[in-house]
């Protein structure tokens, strides 16, 4: 409670009362260093930081293991490499011996991580009717004619060759969040939807900004 603490991720052979806590994690501690546990671990941490909270992450036999299993966090949430982060927690805890074994694991789980990543960024997901939402890698591989794209509307530094559409429309980056082009994609995609045609929108840098501005047609229309 002095450290205002909401969250504890406990390792242990059996779980452990911690009354001060509002919630308690038990690991077991043989299951420990599991790819499950991995992600359970990272995504209870994550949550709790969501909601404002902060989390205790602490080992019935070694400190070294918890502070280990931190890493999980690290980079499922924050994008860090296992070597990033390990040499984050040696700066900040240099008497605590991080878990080389458990470093190895972490290391394939972290190859996994990423393979999901780029698996996902290949995906085209419709987020409105005739609206569909997708990352700069998936423009080159095909998915415009397999998914029926009739317009793309793409905002980057600089107009790009999509040959596949019908039409693209180029929206400069560091314009994209005005009116003028808030109602000109709106227009946009409902002009292509009420031709029977189907729509892309992807951003350069970020695919959370290209689905942000697809609001702008769910208001409009």
């Amino acid at each position: 409670s002095k450290n205002g603490i909401d969250t504890v991720i406990e390792v242990s052979h059996e779980l452990l009362e911690i009354p001060a806590a509002d919630t308690v994690v038990h690991i077991k501690l043989d299951e420990a260093t599991t790819e499950n546990n991995f992600s359970k671990i990272a995504d209870k941490v994550a949550n709790t930081k969501k909601e404002g909270g902060q989390t205790l992450i602490c080992c019935e036999e070694s400190t070294g293991l918890a502070a280990t299993s931190a890493i999980t966090y690290a980079v499922k949430y924050e994008g860090n490499s296992v070597n990033e982060a390990a040499k984050s927690i040696s700066q900040k805890k240099p008497q605590e011996e991080l878990d080389q074994e458990t470093l190895i694991k972490l290391s394939a789980w972290e190859r996994k991580i990423k393979e999901e990543r780029i698996a996902k960024k290949k995906e085209v997901t419709e987020i409105f009717p005739g609206l569909h939402l997708t990352s700069f890698v998936t423009l080159y591989e095909n998915c415009i004619s397999k998914n029926g794209i009739d317009t793309v509307i793409e905002m980057s530094n600089e107009l790009l060759e999509i040959p596949a559409a019908n039409t693209v429309m180029h929206i400069k980056l560091d314009e994209a969040t005005t009116e003028n082009n808030f109602n000109k994609i709106a227009d946009k995609i409902a002009n292509t939807k009420k031709e029977g045609g189907k729509t892309l929108i992807c951003c350069e840098e970020s695919t959370g900004l290209a689905a942000t501005l697809a609001i702008a047609y769910a208001v409009k229309y």
